[in-house]
Parts: structure tokens; C-alpha cells; sequence
């Protein structure tokens, strides 16, 4: 049962958390929900068992009945783990319900010191309250005082913060593995002991375990964790795979949102001490760190690092948009992407193209266009994605390399019209049903990006930039509805987004729009307005425009005249090209769309101007002529470059000589 006990607790602190409501049953309610669902159960009638804990999920128990009925029934609720399937779920949810704490007071240091005196007491009753309080009341600040007492000269004092910090279980096991790696040689002996302990339950410990038994500078060290490593296979492949756990958000090796509290940990001999960063790039960092630590030891992972690298940048991006100050650290992930050796990014683009990382894909793209001028072959597969925003920044990169093909220039010619890419996330096991709204979205121009489970729902939330809907089935094959909801709302990206959940009679008080059926005009209804990083999918059509218009100018871009003539009323950035590029590429149908352009005082002088210009080199191709009064009402705006397009212009056209004489004012 001890093992057992460790799982829950590992589970305590990994569970996603709900979002708490106003409850409909009270703590004693819910209490006895659940042992007449454990009657059933012993009895074997495990639908009327499943019923019950349906009530107690469906009226979403706050933090306290949660932690009452943990200390109540622990006995029950392990029960219910070990047997899986719907049992374990509500379990997990429990579980997760209990722990909740501020975030300000889980951080104070000083009154974590203090709490963790008593760890250190000849008694026994004492200890245990401390290490419970201690794990409770600080979750992983509470590790600081003991790892500091990991080097104490009194052994005593060490074994007594081993068994408190192995005690405190993963709730302490991203500080414990920081603290791995001090150099104060019994700081690293006495994580060895709790790494071991934890990793009972905890398969995260792995890793690390082995790679102190093959490379750890002190005998000792390697001694203890070859006794204990349970590592399969190489050291660097252990390593690469836990940085893919993190970065795929797998649920069982990766990074639970509870777990995440805005830092990393860093340790200075017996000093552990934690550092701030972005909630949403604590799980990339950590990646990061795998990966690039089996790179020293020969894994094959830049391809790998690549694409945690791109999902970085496309996080830190978002947040420089919504207005963090992070300018310099997107720098230098930019940077640091740009020096992996780019058949590896080109791999990941491979990877980020197959895996639906729109975003990333987008990064690795720019990252790769114009690298040593090679027609890398993740652009060919970028550019066959359904994803409009990846086709047309392959289409863009390819024509950058010269590729003017048909399926290049169709490509930037849809891109013209890009305005705002939407995305809904589809979670649901009924087949038809996703299927069929998956089209429907599809036919709308919106991305749809689907699991059939929340597992991998959850991953594709973690992995995505921008999300307009969720929908969900409830409950899905392995979570229940409000285990997503609650997920996705601790995530700052998608605490307003809308989500919509199909109806049945335990969906209770849901932070979503329950529905009896939903289509995709429903769905469309409830995006709400797009945020600043929205407007990349403006750039991309400008840049589409301005690669278009190069095109003309090597008169390869016929194809795409109608594009053009129609992106002259889209913002001034893409209209300014697309005119340009009609100017050469254009025949007498683009004319009065240019015309109407030179004519329209509402826009900026600057495409004005680009739009006169357009039609005199349309003139001269093709002797497609416009009414000169356009041109000569313009001129009496007083803009210096709008008056020299136009007059330039009347003149190319033979419109009439407009006079011009010198005075002395």
C-alpha cells in the first residue's frame, strides 16, 4: 500500500485542478455520495457506483470537501486508482481538488524555514505534522530549507531531511532534481536517496538517476545510482525522451499545470533557489535542458531542440504582442535557434509540419528562408499542409529561392486574402459527429485541429498559440469534461476562450456552453475579437504581396492578376505591393480597380502613389488607358510623391500637358 500512497500523492500535485464553482451538494453530501459509491462498488454493481461519483464530479467540490474527503477515504480513493478506467478519473479529480494554495503565500521562504524546524524533531508525531503542513502549506518553496539541510554536518539532521523531502513526494521533485546537481558532494548524495524514494512513483526521477550513475564526477554518487538505476538503454536516449515528455505535455512524465509556478530551479552549493520566467514556457525550458544535456552525451536530438526552440519564440512572440517585456529573450531564442545546424531545423520542420505545430512551423520557416539560398525540402512539405498561415510562409520562402512554379504563385495568390487564421479545437470520440463539424468548419476557412481523447487534446492545448473554440465531448474516453475545461483555464491564453460541451446528465456546473448540438455557424458566433498576435497572418499576406510583386517584375506572377486586383482594397501594407506587382504583371482588367485606388482619398498617399505608378507601367505594356482627371485631381492634393506618380503618369499616357512656370515670391 505504500507504493500506492506515493502514487496518490504524486497525483495530488500532477492532476490538472478545476475551476471552482459555487457547489450543489455540501462536504457531507459529497462524502456520502461517495461511500454509498464505494458500497456499490465492493458489491460489484459498479454502474450504480459510477452514478454516484458522476454527482460528486458533476457539482465541481471545492478545495476544502476535496482535502475532507482525501483524509476521510484515502483508503477508497487508492482503491478507485488502482482499478482505472472512469474509477481512476474521478479519483485524479479528487485528488487534484485538494491542492490549492496562493501563490504569494507559497513562496515565502522565511515562513518555510521556520515550518520545516519541526521536520528536524526527535518526534515522531511532530515530524510527520511538519512534513505534511511543510508539503501542503509550500508545496515545492518548502523544499529550500531541506535541501539546505542536505549538507549539514550533522548526519542526523541529513537522514531527517532525506525522509522529510521523500516524504513530501513529486510535489518536491523539480527542486530535488536542481539540487541534483550541486557541487557540495552530500547534496548530491542525499537527492540520490530522494530521487530513489520518489521514483517509486514517479518515472520523471529516471533520467537523472542515470545519468549521475554514468557521468556523476564523484565514485560515490555513480556507486549508489548504478544500485539503483532502472534506466533502459542508453543514458542520452533517457534524457532525450524526458525532454520530450515535457515538451509533448505527456501526462503521466511531463509538466502538470499544478506543478507549474512560474520558475525553474538553480542550486549554489547548499542554496536552492528558485527563478522567475513565463508560466507558459516553464515546460519548453525544461525540455530545453533534456535535450541539450543527451546532446553532450551523443543523442541525435538537434532536430528535437529545434522545434522546442521554434515553440518558444512562437510563445515568447505572443507575449512581446500582449505586451510582456521580452524583447531581449525572444532575441536570443532567435538566435540560438538560428545557430542548430539547419538540416536539423529542417527536420524539424518536417517534424512541426507532420505534428500540427502551426506556429513553430511558422518560426522554422523564417528561420530556414534565405539560409545559404537552398530549396530545403520542408518548405515542399509545408507547402502541401492544410494550414493556410504554413502553406503561404513555404510559398513565400520557395519564391525567395527563385521556385516561381504554378503551385508557388497559387499559393501567394491565396495568401493575398489571408486576413486572420481561426482555429477550433475538437476533442471527441464520436467519429461522425467531429467529422462532420471538422468539415463544416473547414469549408468556413477555419483550421481544425482534433483528438479523440482529452490526453491528446491536451497536448494539442499546449502545443497550440491561439485557440478561438474548444469542443468536447463528455465525458471523453479518459477524462472528464470539467479536467479539460479546468486545464485550459489555468492556462492565460484560454481563460476567455468560449468552449462548448455536448450535453448529458452529468455535466453539472461547467465553466462552457452546454449544447445539445452544435454547428459550425454556432461556433464561428463565439469567437471574439482577434489580440495583436492575430495580426501575424497580416504580415504573412504582405509579405506574400511583396514576393508577388517581385515575381512580376520576372514576369512570372500572371497567374495570380485577379489576387492582386483584389488585395488593392486590403490594408495599405499589402495593397502598396499589389499594386506594384499589377503594374507588370497586370492587363487592361486591372485598370479601374487602380484607377478607383489613385481616386480614393481615404487611403494613404503612399499606395496612392504605387497605384498611379502601376498604371503607367500598364499603359506602357498593354496601352490600357484611364480618365488623366484622376491623375490631375490627385496632383491638387499637395503630395509631393502622389503628385509625381500622377503627373508621370499623364505623361506616359499622352494625357495633355499640365504647365508649369517659375516665380519669384
Amino acid at each position: 500500500m505504500s507504493q500506492i500512497r506515493t502514487s496518490a500523492l504524486r497525483l495530488l500535485v500532477g492532476a490538472s485542478l478545476f475551476t471552482f464553482s459555487a457547489n450543489l451538494v455540501t462536504a457531507q453530501d459529497a462524502q456520502q455520495l461517495l461511500d454509498q459509491g464505494m458500497s456499490a462498488y465492493h458489491q460489484g454493481d459498479y454502474e450504480a457506483a459510477r452514478s454516484k461519483l458522476r454527482e460528486i464530479v458533476a457539482s465541481n467540490p471545492a478545495n476544502a470537501d476535496a482535502l475532507q474527503m482525501l483524509h476521510n477515504s484515502e483508503d477508497a480513493l487508492l482503491e478507485l486508482l488502482v482499478a482505472g478506467g472512469e474509477f481512476e478519473t474521478f479519483a485524479r479529480e479528487v485528488l487534484a481538488a485538494a491542492r490549492v494554495e496562493g501563490r504569494d503565500k507559497i513562496r515565502d521562504e522565511s515562513a518555510a524555514a521556520a515550518a520545516a524546524e519541526d521536520c528536524f524533531s526527535d518526534s515522531y508525531a511532530k515530524r510527520a505534522q511538519a512534513i505534511f503542513a511543510l508539503s501542503q502549506n509550500y508545496g515545492p518553496f518548502g523544499a529550500v530549507p531541506l535541501v539546505a539541510a542536505l549538507g549539514d554536518a550533522s548526519e542526523s539532521k541529513r537522514l531527517a531531511a532525506i525522509y522529510a523531502l521523500s516524504r513530501m513526494g513529486s510535489n518536491v521533485l523539480l527542486p530535488v532534481l536542481a539540487a541534483s546537481h550541486s557541487t557540495n558532494t552530500e547534496v548530491r548524495l542525499g537527492t540520490l536517496h530522494v530521487l530513489h524514494a520518489l521514483s517509486l512513483a514517479d518515472a520523471r526521477c529516471a533520467a537523472r538517476i542515470a545519468d549521475m550513475a554514468a557521468n556523476d564526477a564523484d565514485g560515490s554518487v555513480q556507486a549508489m545510482a548504478s544500485s539503483i538505476s532502472t534506466a533502459n538503454g542508453g543514458v542520452a536516449g533517457a534524457l532525450a525522451n524526458q525532454g520530450l515528455a515535457y515538451f509533448y505535455h505527456d501526462l503521466k512524465l511531463g509538466l502538470s499545470p499544478v506543478e507549474n509556478y512560474g520558475v525553474l530551479w538553480t542550486i549554489d552549493g547548499r542554496r536552492l533557489q528558485a527563478y522567475e520566467l513565463p508560466q507558459e514556457v516553464v515546460e519548453l525550458e525544461m525540455a530545453k535542458h533534456y535535450l541539450l544535456r543527451a546532446m553532450e552525451l551523443g543523442s541525435d536530438s538537434g532536430a528535437d531542440l529545434a522545434l522546442v526552440y521554434a515553440s518558444q519564440i512562437a510563445v515568447l512572440h505572443g507575449l512581446v504582442q500582449g505586451g510582456a517585456d521580452l524583447n531581449a529573450q525572444l532575441t536570443a531564442q532567435s538566435n540560438a535557434l538560428l545557430t542548430i545546424n539547419h538540416e536539423d531545423v529542417n527536420r524539424a520542420l518536417h517534424m512541426g509540419v507532420d505534428g500540427g505545430h502551426i506556429a513553430a512551423s511558422e518560426v522554422l520557416i523564417h528561420t530556414l528562408d534565405g539560409a545559404g539560398g537552398k530549396e530545403w525540402s520542408g518548405f515542399q512539405a509545408a507547402l502541401a499542409s492544410p494550414v493556410p498561415s504554413v502553406s503561404h510562409s513555404a510559398a513565400i520562402a520557395l519564391a525567395h529561392q527563385g521556385d516561381y512554379s504554378d503551385v508557388v504563385i497559387s499559393n501567394l495568390a491565396a495568401a493575398l486574402s489571408l486576413d486572420a487564421q481561426r482555429v477550433v479545437h475538437i476533442i471527441d470520440q464520436d467519429d461522425r459527429r467531429a467529422t462532420q463539424l471538422a468539415a463544416d468548419l473547414s469549408a468556413m476557412g477555419i483550421d481544425v485541429v482534433r483528438a479523440k481523447d482529452g490526453a491528446n487534446g491536451l497536448v494539442n492545448m499546449n502545443l497550440g498559440i491561439n485557440v478561438d473554440a474548444f469542443v468536447l465531448a463528455n465525458p471523453l474516453s479518459d477524462l472528464y469534461a470539467s479536467r479539460v475545461i479546468s486545464t485550459l483555464r489555468l492556462d492565460p491564453r484560454f481563460g476567455a476562450t468560449p468552449v462548448f460541451v455536448y450535453a448529458n446528465e452529468n455535466n453539472g456546473d461547467l465553466d462552457a456552453n452546454v449544447v445539445e448540438s452544435l454547428d459550425a455557424g454556432g461556433v464561428q458566433d463565439s469567437f471574439m475579437d482577434l489580440d495583436a498576435e492575430r495580426e501575424r497572418y497580416i504580415t504573412i499576406a504582405t509579405d506574400a504581396a511583396k514576393t508577388l510583386a517581385h515575381a512580376a517584375h520576372k514576369g512570372q506572377a500572371g497567374a495570380a492578376v485577379a489576387a492582386m486586383s483584389a488585395a488593392l482594397s486590403r490594408a495599405d501594407s499589402i495593397a502598396t505591393y499589389a499594386a506594384y506587382g499589377l503594374g507588370f504583371a497586370g492587363d487592361g482588367s486591372a485598370a479601374p480597380a487602380l484607377a478607383n485606388l489613385v481616386a480614393d482619398t481615404s487611403r494613404d498617399s503612399g499606395v496612392r502613389a504605387a497605384a498611379a505608378n502601376a498604371l503607367a507601367n500598364l499603359y506602357a505594356r498593354s496601352g490600357a488607358a484611364v480618365d488623366a482627371s484622376i491623375f490631375q485631381s490627385a496632383m491638387m492634393e499637395g503630395d509631393a510623391a502622389l503628385a509625381e506618380a500622377c503627373a508621370r503618369a499623364i505623361g506616359v499616357m499622352a494625357g495633355g500637358h499640365l504647365s508649369a512656370g517659375v516665380s519669384v515670391q
